[in-house]
């Protein structure tokens, strides 16, 4: 069954360049749009992390996506709580398994885990950590995938990799039954890594043609492995209203400053009317993916209008 989450606004906008009219990144205006995100219907709450505000600049405001994920857990009731995506070189893996077994428990299992290996090289500066090579930095997230993975399910787990080693780790209390790992990333080591050891994957805005293609490589790669299917997970920054015509003027007047962003919109982008969106979206679930997720500019406005794309899709 088709899934919707939508990005919450911890850096204060989702587009470099334009003038979003969203709020600063402040707790209690995330925490606002994660309630209204609850109640409207949608399924998923995903909240990014980075050190550093990828979108408005490292010296403008942003909030730790870990503490913001605890916060919400207790904030909410029912829409399930995810990273896009924990960046594996902020934490020791052997750290993290454990904050991922407490947010497992303190959320009441409505925790979904996805990782990746990170892209901005000067947060890693800023904070004083060391920044690899593309492959080299999807190879750590691999051991730390491995070192996650066997926490949360073995006892005495010893593991001497080339980028981490742990001696009898213990970690207790475990999560219980199936806990799949997703992984954020669409570079052909990341696919790679996906198709061995990952339950989920989330891919990158895309144009249709760059999804589908997307999605028919990796189950190729699937069937290689005699793996039948992971779930899969696409974002799009959506504008969606009662007319196209007023979708297209709400799109020009939101990067009317912005030529490079008003292009990539138009074609990576969720821009229509409901009815329009709502048949897109179900396009993108017979491609195979199980969750599409909204970037929103500003979030709590435009939730009003994905309120009624839910109920023309609850009718299609």
């Amino acid at each position: 069954m088709l899934q919707l989450g939508v990005y919450l606004p911890v850096y204060g906008g989702w587009l470099q360049g334009c003038e979003e009219q969203e709020n600063p990144p402040e707790y209690p205006y995330v925490r606002e749009a994660a309630l209204k995100a609850e109640r409207i219907g949608l399924d998923f709450l995903w909240i990014p992390d980075h050190l550093l505000n990828p979108i408005k600049g490292e010296a403008a405001p942003s909030l730790e996506a870990w503490t913001v994920a605890a916060a919400l857990a207790q904030a909410t009731t029912r829409i399930r709580l995810a990273h896009t995506c924990i960046c594996e070189g902020f934490r020791h893996p052997a750290v993290l398994a454990k904050q991922v077994a407490c947010l497992h428990e303190v959320s009441g299992g409505r925790y979904l885990f996805c990782i990746g290996a990170g892209w901005q090289r000067r947060e890693y500066q800023s904070y004083g950590l060391r920044f690899y090579s593309h492959d080299k930095r999807v190879e750590r997230a691999r051991e730390a995938i491995s070192i996650v993975s066997k926490l949360l399910k073995e006892d005495g787990v010893s593991l001497k990799g080339k980028y981490y080693s742990i001696q009898n780790g213990v970690l207790q209390p475990k999560i219980p039954g199936a806990f799949p790992v997703w992984y954020a990333g669409m570079s052909t080591a990341s696919r790679e890594l996906v198709a061995d050891v990952a339950g989920g994957w989330l891919m990158g805005e895309s144009r249709p043609e760059e999804l589908a293609s997307a999605i028919a490589d990796m189950k190729e790669r699937l069937a290689r492995r005699n793996r039948t299917t992971i779930d899969m997970a696409v974002p799009a920054d959506t504008i969606a209203r009662e007319t196209d015509k007023e979708a297209r003027a709400a799109l020009k007047s939101l990067c009317r400053d912005n030529p490079k962003a008003l292009r990539r919109l138009k074609t990576t982008g969720l821009i229509g009317s409901y009815r329009t969106i709502a048949e897109r979206i179900r396009e993108i679930e017979k491609l195979g993916v199980g969750q599409v997720i909204f970037k929103l500019s500003p979030t709590i406005r435009e939730l009003d209008h994905i309120e009624k794309l839910l109920k023309v899709l609850a009718g299609a």
